[in-house]
């Protein structure tokens, strides 16, 4: 019996020896198969209106304005409600200065009027004096010529001839006096008219500083164009500049954003599959219809360039409080390419290019990539189903 126990002792201890000994495999094993991959790219965008009403900007001399209160985002509104207001100090003080304008061009024409109306009775005075020196001069030169001296009759023709002369002197100044009386007066008229449009058009663009919405709704307050911010109280705007939005709820989109290293992978008329954040339980399905032809920067000073997406979405009654600017993540669905070879990521070493893979014997493979999921990959060149491959650290 101790024989026995001794003999089995020893060869438990060779099986521990020869287990102990073994070399466990270090590289799991994958065998390329064929299989079908559906190709798709995720992107990350918001919800918001295919059409809305933007409040922007007033046009004033002024030209920068100073946000002085602005509604909040998201904020339910009613027709004729005030959304934004801007600094009206300027504006104001401008008011009172075309209103002190106006009253000294009215004073004007009141001091034109009188200054004419003196000017106009001197200068008529004195023709009417002159007609009567006329007048009398012309009596004295009708005495018959034998009946005065030859010196005397000369007198009395010079005398209607001189004032004849002044006669036509002081009609000419009356006329001249009365023209340029009225000229004066249009110009200053005109002057009058100019100052009171200068004060309308200021008193109209002190109504333009307040914008008020134009129908029930919310509020959607745009964004800072380089500072990659909503807008606030203190931020200065210009004319045209979307201060605030009032989105159209009837119809909604996603607008997403696609990196431009994948450019051309996103078409119109893919299908979408959108999780809006606050309803993860939701899918919402769509269909792109638009993609910007020009990527554009992310931020101001940032390299990162991107399109824009358009995705429409069909109507789902399980979620009615969808609202602009609430965050999407929308799958976009590609075409699926099936009965090709596929290898699981693990497998390919992204570490080299081209992209290449170990065989189950150390060999290291190029291989020429198709289309790719989440999971594998599809090889055009290099390998076949049925072939073994290591899975690498450098796995992609």
């Amino acid at each position: 019996m101790p024989e026995r126990r001794a003999i089995v002792l020893a060869s438990m201890l060779a099986a521990c020896t020869a287990a102990d000994g073994a070399e466990p495999d270090a590289h799991p094993i994958v065998v390329v198969e064929r299989g079908s991959i559906a190709t798709g790219l995720w992107i990350t965008g918001e919800i918001d209106a295919a059409s809305s009403e933007s409040l922007s900007g007033p046009t004033t001399e002024d030209w920068q304005l100073s946000i002085r209160w602005l509604a909040e985002d998201g904020a339910v509104v009613h027709e004729g409600d005030r959304v934004v207001g801007f600094d009206n100090v300027a504006v104001a003080n401008r008011i009172r200065e075309l209103e002190l304008a106006v009253v000294e061009a009215g004073s004007a024409i009141l001091e034109h009027d009188a200054k004419s109306d003196v000017e106009r009775f001197d200068k008529a005075f004195a023709a009417a004096k002159s007609d009567t020196e006329f007048e009398k001069a012309e009596v004295d030169g009708t005495t018959p010529a034998e009946l005065l001296s030859r010196r005397e009759f000369e007198k009395y023709a010079l005398a209607v001839a001189r004032t004849r002369a002044a006669t036509v002197d002081a009609a000419n100044e009356l006329r001249v006096t009365s023209k340029a009386g009225a000229l004066e007066a249009e110009v200053k008229l005109l002057a009058l008219s100019k100052a009171e449009r200068k004060l309308e058009a200021a008193r109209a663009q002190l109504e333009s500083l307040e914008l008020h919405a134009s129908r029930d709704g919310i509020v959607l307050v745009g964004r800072h164009p380089w500072e990659g911010r909503k807008l606030q109280v203190g931020d200065n705007v210009w004319p045209g500049m979307e201060v605030v939005r009032l989105p159209d709820l009837s119809q909604l989109v996603v607008k997403a954003r696609l990196d431009d290293v994948d450019d051309g992978r996103v078409m119109p008329g893919m299908t979408a599959r959108c999780t809006v954040d606050a309803y993860p339980s939701t899918l919402l399905v769509g269909h792109v219809v638009s993609v910007s032809e020009v990527a554009q920067t992310v931020a101001r000073d940032s390299t990162r360039r991107h399109f824009d997406v358009v995705i429409t979405l069909e109507p789902v009654a399980a979620v009615s409080e969808l609202r602009p600017g609430l965050s999407v993540r929308a799958e976009i669905i590609g075409p699926t390419h099936d009965d090709v070879v596929v290898v699981p990521r693990g497998a390919l070493d992204a570490a080299t290019w081209p992209v290449t893979a170990q065989r189950d014997d150390g060999s290291v493979v190029e291989l020429q990539l198709g289309a790719c999921d989440a999971q594998r990959c599809e090889v055009l060149e290099g390998v076949r189903a049925g072939d073994r491959l290591r899975v690498t650290e450098g796995g992609r």
